[in-house]
């Protein structure tokens, strides 16, 4: 089974949350929260209210170094398969959420979106939120 997981930005000191995605109804509208249930009985539950513009959902894999992808990550993506042409490539880009077709994909360096797969190697080298150079300022990597 998938584990449904989500990661944003704290209000209080823009170090990221990782837990349930909690969405509570307020005074303005909504706020948003990260829940992190304890990992054993000395440890207790934490909550935190977070910036929904970093809210990233957990893909269900793994990069090459076992560390967890999620939306907004960017990736160095390595093919295992021949690429057109006959050569192995690398590519480059961002992890997102397609709400419609309701799956994960990556951009692109060649601006095409790609699937994203766990038969492909991957290697997470920042985020769109702390390493916004890294994308060149458009969508892709």
């Amino acid at each position: 089974m998938r584990e449904i997981l989500f990661r944003a930005k704290r209000e209080d000191n823009g170090e990221w949350a990782y837990g349930y995605y909690v969405r509570l109804p307020d005074a303005a509208g909504s706020a948003s929260m990260i829940h992190t249930p304890a990992r054993n009985p000395d440890e207790s539950n934490s909550s935190h209210f977070i910036r929904s513009s970093t809210i990233g959902q957990y893909t269900g894999l793994t990069d090459k170094n076992g560390t967890r992808i999620f939306e907004g990550d960017i990736v160095r993506h390595y093919c295992k398969l021949p690429v057109p042409g006959g050569e192995i490539g690398t590519d480059r880009g961002t992890i997102k959420w397609d709400s419609e077709e309701c799956f994960f994909f990556r951009t692109s360096l060649d601006g095409k979106d790609k699937t994203i797969s766990a038969k492909c190697e991957y290697e997470i080298i920042g985020n769109i939120y702390d390493n916004p150079e890294l994308i060149g300022g458009g969508e892709n990597g």
